[in-house]
């Protein structure tokens, strides 16, 4: 395009019309995508959605919780004092003697003749030694003055499982969100049945009163902060129509409902009322805030418990989110992860 000076006729400016477009064009694509966000989950998967009390069982190895002081015929002693030991360091051997539970760690200190052992630690995946004092008890029981467990056990809610891998998503209390205690063949997912309900009031938290069973039903894979991944041995008792998962933008304030167990193994479904979204870029578990209006499980529980933990929510026919957590002050106000970051840890495992 050309523009004439009409008093002179000469041209002022010349301009190229296909130029000025393109660059208005591209312009407008960067102001889009500076102002859009870009989420997880783009592509809608179909799972079977779960609801089930579900066990979960980490055999940890043998791990430092804590230290105390040994009360001995002496006194009060800290066998630990000048050893390079910490909470969360995992106990690989004593004197060369590979050990992977308490039991076997109490049976290899009965036979020690010193008073003084080199254990060999696990710390961030690094191999340390160190030497620590033997001391007896009044009771003449060998101690290191070490707190210790070899296994976490919790229960939880099963979130929704793919039906073309048998994987499964879970939530659940008792287990670490560190996968540095999950190996293939460490995580075990077992039944559970309720055997009662802690009911919730304000200020003091209610919970699932369960029993595990001790059929292992699949393998725990995977543990994140966004929930528990693994596999299911066989998805026969959990067939049941498949469902869409819906992106963070199909989320909407209004009616939904959870599936969870409040009886037994019966699952039911529950309404509630999501009164809040929060879009997020970064998995975060309170994507979702609800409060709950179904007056039987008001009834029942006071609201949410702790056990709910995976409860799948469905709002239109589909899979939004999972119930994360509770207001402590309010049991009727609860929290859930949007289902976009469960699948997509869902897809670290294979």
């Amino acid at each position: 395009m050309v523009i004439i000076n009409k008093k002179g006729g000469k041209i002022i400016k010349r301009f190229n019309v296909k130029k000025i477009c393109f660059s208005f064009l591209l312009l407008f694509l960067i102001i889009a995508l500076s102002c859009s966000k870009i989420y997880a989950n783009q592509v809608h998967h179909y799972v079977i959605p779960g609801g089930d009390t579900i066990g979960l069982k980490i055999n940890t190895g043998v791990q430092i919780i804590g230290k105390y002081e040994v009360l001995t015929a002496k006194g009060k002693e800290k066998p630990w004092i000048d050893s390079n030991i910490l909470e969360n360091d995992k106990i690989l051997s004593i004197n060369n003697v590979y050990i992977n539970t308490n039991k076997e760690l109490l049976s290899v200190l009965k036979k020690v003749e010193t008073d003084e052992v080199e254990l060999e630690l696990l710390r961030n995946k690094q191999v340390i030694k160190t030497k620590i004092k033997v001391v007896k008890t009044k009771d003449l029981e060998k101690s290191l003055g070490l707190y210790i467990k070899d296994k976490i056990a919790g229960i939880g809610t099963l979130t929704f499982i793919d039906p073309s891998s048998n994987r499964f998503a879970a939530l659940g209390h008792g287990i670490y969100e560190d996968n540095n205690l999950i190996t293939s063949d460490n995580g075990y997912l077992v039944g559970s049945k309720i055997e009662s309900i802690k009911k919730a009031i304000p200020g003091v938290s209610g919970e699932k009163r369960a029993s595990l069973l001790d059929k292992n039903i699949g393998n725990i894979l995977l543990c994140s902060d966004t929930g528990i991944y693994g596999k299911i041995n066989s998805i026969q008792k959990y067939k049941k129509n498949q469902i869409e998962t819906a992106r963070q933008d199909e989320v909407s304030l209004g009616v939904a409902y959870f599936y969870t167990v409040i009886d037994d193994q019966n699952i039911e479904k529950y309404k509630i009322e999501i009164i809040e979204v929060n879009k997020q870029t970064e998995s975060a578990p309170k994507g979702i805030k609800f409060r709950v209006t179904d007056t039987t499980l008001i009834k029942s529980t006071g609201g949410i418990v702790q056990g709910m933990s995976g409860s799948p929510i469905i709002q239109n026919g589909k899979l939004i989110g999972a119930v994360s957590h509770v207001n402590v002050d309010n049991p009727l106000i609860g929290y859930g992860i949007h289902i976009d970051w469960m699948i997509r840890d869902l897809e670290k495992i294979a």
